[in-house]
């Protein structure tokens, strides 16, 4: 079936609407019902400073959602952006891109200059988006955060997680909320390699991809630690590989 390409953004506040988020969730993620985030959880997000985007469609129901939690580092207020949810129908439509453009708004309305989120930097869609799409930057990695998850997405892997900084009046993300880049250059100094069919490598033999998952997590530790940064990804159809571009230095962002 054809679907409409109709939505819009809101805020959401309404508790029936908040309760359409938790089968966004499910059908997104395939979330056993403990590792979703619960209504009650959304309702404080609306109440506390934090955030709750959603995208109606035509008829008014939420067809993806995103949820954030105020932080305070170092005495200034940021934002940590938890889940990110699109129906499987409406997924590769732009729904989650416009979600994070339209947070990134809300969020310079009321003077705040950071969100951060965690992400799967095996999730190779989620990489593109974050990096090349959105313009963040990754400092850090975090090993096994969440623990096992239900989700059949992670294969049962460790939630090894790259923390992604989004700083919103940065160039690098003012660039790409112009120009809509899609295919930003990856100045870089290293680069390190994964293999792009590493999806069907989780789901057919799990060892395997357990393997590259350890072999990538010492390598950017390593990396990391010695104060690069992730600056860049590609999906290189040629070669098959998935690129994350590293750099020493990057102009106009805040130390950690």
């Amino acid at each position: 079936m054809l679907l409409s390409l109709t939505f819009k953004i809101e805020k959401l506040t309404d508790i029936e609407l908040l309760r359409q988020c938790i089968e966004v969730q499910r059908q997104a993620w395939g979330f056993a019902e403990v590792d979703v985030v619960p209504l009650r959880m959304l309702v404080v997000c609306t109440r506390i400073g934090g955030q709750v985007l959603g995208a109606r469609n035509s008829e008014g129901n939420v067809v993806g959602f995103l949820n954030a939690l105020p932080g305070i580092r170092d005495g200034r207020v940021y934002l940590h952006s938890h889940m990110l949810g699109v129906l499987p129908e409406y997924q590769n439509l732009g729904v989650g891109r416009a979600l994070k453009w339209a947070q990134r708004e809300e969020a310079v309305g009321r003077g705040i200059r950071l969100i951060e989120w965690t992400f799967d930097p095996l999730e190779f869609r989620n990489a593109r988006l974050n990096i090349q799409l959105l313009g963040t930057i990754s400092r850090r990695y975090l090993v096994n955060t969440y623990g096992i998850s239900s989700s059949p997405l992670h294969g049962g892997l460790p939630t090894d997680r790259l923390i992604a900084e989004w700083h919103l009046d940065s160039p690098r993300v003012r660039a790409r909320q112009i120009k809509e880049m899609q295919g930003a250059a990856n100045p870089c100094e290293l680069k390190v390699e994964l293999p792009l069919n590493l999806g069907e490598v989780r789901r057919n033999d799990p060892p395997a991809a357990l393997q590259v998952q350890l072999e990538f997590r010492e390598r950017m530790l390593k990396l990391l630690q010695q104060k690069y940064c992730v600056t860049g990804f590609e999906m290189n159809n040629a070669s098959q590989k998935a690129l994350y571009y590293l750099q020493s230095q990057v102009p106009d962002i805040p130390e950690l």
